[in-house]
């Protein structure tokens, strides 16, 4: 049997949407994503804080350990590019002075410039400032290379030439230029613990 006219017309119209309803639901869709992107975008920079955060504390334990390994001393050295494009850090044996993380790309970052002709790169990492986040050592601390010694593990520092027992703790700065950071300390014994300045980032003790 035929459906009359009329029945038919309402039968098409339910089952779709006019070009105004169409216009609403993107414009809801719209206002919902600029309400969350910034939200989502907090999120997704602080865990990649909390990820190279926890890879600088890997990569001193790392060092550590690599002490131990080789019975040799295992220095770690923190800097940057002389274009400020980049914050750094070398892994390394060898002489202190021949290592350093911010050379140009495609540089050696160890040249054996320090005499020694033994000086030997371990691990490299470099985070570039593009992301928002640095790699550091926070003010007044103003040594930016430490070792560590190979028969107690303990920490080393370098005033001059000739490396010594710290007598102090050693600190890392990993910030984000929004959210905040984490200030890792080395023991002197060569342990690191991990605090934020003011609470800033959650699940984290604050710096004392």
């Amino acid at each position: 049997m035929f459906q009359p006219l009329s029945s038919r017309h309402r039968t098409s119209r339910a089952g779709g949407l006019t070009l105004i309803e169409l216009m609403i639901v993107i414009a809801v869709v719209a206002t919902l994503i600029a309400l969350t992107a910034p939200s989502f975008k907090r999120m997704i920079d602080t865990q990649r804080l909390r990820g190279i955060n926890a890879a600088v504390i890997t990569d001193l334990q790392f060092a550590r350990a690599e002490a131990a390994s080789r019975n040799v001393i295992v220095y770690t050295e923190f800097g940057q590019d002389t274009a400020l494009t980049l914050t750094c850090y070398v892994i390394f044996t060898g002489s202190r002075d021949d290592c350093d993380c911010g050379r140009p790309s495609g540089t050696p970052v160890c040249s054996g410039s320090g005499g020694s002709g033994s000086s030997k790169e371990i691990r490299t990492v470099r985070i570039e400032r593009s992301l928002g986040i640095t790699v550091g050592i926070p003010a007044p601390q103003v040594l930016d290379l430490i070792g560590f010694n190979p028969a107690t593990g303990r920490l080393l520092v370098i005033p001059i030439d000739i490396p010594v027992p710290a007598l102090v703790p050693f600190k890392i700065e990993v910030k984000h230029s929004v959210i905040g950071g984490f200030v890792d300390e080395l023991e002197v014994t060569g342990r690191p613990t991990v605090c934020s300045p003011s609470s800033q980032l959650s699940g984290v003790p604050a710096c004392s």
